[in-house]
């Protein structure tokens, strides 16, 4: 990681305090819960599907080191959660990763891997502390956590998988269209969360 990235990674821990999560579906908890967690939360999905399409846009032999990279940090987040950190503002920082990444995507530009590298690494840690749920039981809450992990990674290597090398010129358009249309969707998010 670059020195901008640490910057990057140091603003997103500044924001620390205790944070939880609530139940996507009520009564599911643990594993089955934290999987079902980054798919079902509106802001958790908005900004896999621009991370994911940011992923399937970059040249072939970054990609698998993005979706590595998006693996460690979700791991880490949980070491860091075992350790008693967390980031309430964490939901924030990841719809801005989500938001920048969407934008990303519709420059449709080559980018330096270091930027898409610390764009992943600080939204997967992001995601991770956004999903801490409520619940009292060490074991229960590490079994959320691995299925959290889990489920954003296979969420983002579903939506990259799915954008990698479009054929024709409407593909590579649509991509870019989705792309838009998370940003502006982030940047709408974000704008109600700070008019309040």
């Amino acid at each position: 990681m670059t020195l901008w990235g640490a910057a990057l990674a140091a603003l997103v821990v500044g924001f620390s305090d205790s944070a939880s999560a609530h139940p996507v579906i009520q009564g599911v908890t643990g594993f089955p819960g934290g999987l079902l967690h980054p798919v079902l939360e509106p802001a958790h999905a908005l900004s896999l599907v621009a991370l994911g399409l940011m992923v399937g846009q970059q040249r072939a032999p970054h990609r698998m080191p993005l979706m590595v990279a998006f693996a460690g940090a979700l791991l880490a987040a949980i070491l860091l959660v075992v350790f008693a950190f967390a980031v309430t503002e964490a939901g924030t920082v990841l719809l801005a990763c989500g938001g920048l990444a969407g934008l990303l995507v519709a420059i449709a530009r080559p980018l330096p891997i270091a930027l898409t590298g610390a764009l992943i690494v600080i939204a997967g840690v992001a995601l991770e502390l956004d999903s801490v749920p409520a619940i009292i039981s060490v074991q229960d809450t590490l079994l959320a956590l691995a299925g959290t992990a889990f489920g954003a990674w296979l969420a983002l290597m579903v939506v990259a998988g799915s954008t990698l090398d479009p054929k024709r010129e409407w593909q590579r358009v649509g991509v870019r269209v989705l792309g838009s249309w998370a940003a502006a969707s982030v940047i709408l998010v974000l704008t109600l969360k700070f008019a309040k």
